[in-house]
């Protein structure tokens, strides 16, 4: 059981295997794999990440941070070394993750005295806020331009869409990413802070937060990031987007077994990057307990469609679910699990560890199917 005195007692039945129509779950891979993720987990959230906020006084900055993260920037003690032009502050308490708030990259450079100028030198990547409201200007493109040439990754955000009028939009988004020579995957159009006559709520945040965390995630900071931000469904959406996508491609492996560690793996440490972006402390009982459950099916839903396809295939499953995605469903299967997998955690984690098995079951059921259809 868990040794965590805060955390809810989890019935032990629900450990085994899940029996009769169910997928099988493997008690010792998981739990050798929870321990061996969990090591990794913490040895990337002691990096540090560094972020740029870079644009106009009125373009956005502050509410984009507000949006993203749910602080007020003004309210945070910078660094020494911070200037009124140019703050540099910590989001945690730690000071793993920094966030630089200024008006441009030249501010940026010559701005900051010396204690800041070493978080500069390690800057991961900048978003450059820009006002749709008064257009691109020469100095952003100037400013593009020089971050682009260190080679740091740069998302430029067309703040304040809400203010162009919507059959204008589109020509609008072109000439201006045009002007400031930037490719469209490196946009976003956004409204961190719409009028509330426009629009009920910020738009364009969930795609800013999917392109931070592509960007980061080769380097290992894609968690940093997420486990500071406001939303944390969001946050956890595209944590477990990769991973289906990664179990997909584990499943596809032609080779009978080959998956099994991989899918396992992915699961696990979808599991334990969800625990960490909640703030809760996960142990073996728990990541075993979401897993058996999600897995164990009921009399409908995704699990009795994954084994009947596959049965129908030619294949009897009888052992660790892993095994049954090497099959020509293998893809589907091992995705869709994963992704079920995911939302199910997220479940759990959102609603203070006190989700029982049933519920997980519907959720699970419920998002694996709609990612398998999406797929179709």
């Amino acid at each position: 059981m868990s040794d965590d005195p805060t955390s809810p007692q989890l019935p032990a039945a629900r450990f085994e295997a899940a029996s009769g129509e169910g997928m099988l779950v493997s008690r010792g891979a998981v739990e050798a794999q929870v321990e061996f993720i969990g090591n990794q987990v913490r040895a990337a959230l002691g990096q540090q990440l560094v972020v740029a906020f870079l644009g106009s006084a009125s373009s956005g900055k502050d509410s984009a941070i507000r949006a993203l993260f749910g602080i007020d920037f003004g309210q945070i003690d910078p660094i020494p070394g911070s200037t009124d032009c140019v703050r540099v502050s910590p989001m945690d308490a730690a000071g793993h993750v920094l966030v630089v708030n200024a008006p441009g990259f030249g501010d940026l450079r010559d701005g900051v005295e010396a204690a800041a100028r070493g978080v500069l030198a390690h800057l991961d990547l900048a978003v450059y806020v820009v006002n749709c409201d008064g257009g691109a200007t020469i100095d952003e493109r100037r400013d593009l331009d020089q971050i682009k040439a260190l080679g740091r990754p740069v998302l430029v955000c067309l703040n304040k869409i809400d203010l162009i009028r919507p059959h204008q939009r589109d020509e609008f988004v072109r000439t201006t990413l045009v002007q400031l020579g930037v490719d469209k995957e490196d946009a976003v159009v956004t409204a961190f802070d719409p009028l509330p006559a426009l629009a009920d709520s910020p738009i364009g945040v969930e795609q800013v937060i999917a392109w931070i965390h592509h960007k980061l995630e080769d380097g290992g900071k894609s968690l940093l990031f997420a486990k500071q931000l406001r939303n944390k469904a969001a946050a956890c959406e595209v944590v477990i987007q990769a991973a289906a996508q990664r179990a997909a491609m584990a499943g596809a492996i032609p080779i009978p077994g080959a998956d099994m560690a991989a899918v396992t793996a992915v699961q696990v440490k979808l599991i334990t990057d969800i625990a960490a972006i909640h703030e809760v402390r996960l142990d073996k009982d728990i990541a075993m307990f979401i897993m058996a459950e999600a897995l164990a099916g009921t009399g409908k839903g995704f699990v009795r469609w994954a084994l009947t396809a596959l049965k129908a295939g030619g294949y009897v499953p009888g052992g660790a679910f892993a095994e049954i995605a090497a099959s020509a469903l293998g893809a589907t299967v091992a995705g869709a699990s994963t992704y079920g997998v995911g939302k199910a955690a997220v479940a759990y984690m959102g609603n203070n560890r006190q989700v029982g098995g049933e519920e997980l079951r519907k959720v699970f059921d419920a998002e694996a199917t709609r990612w398998k259809e999406h797929r179709r």
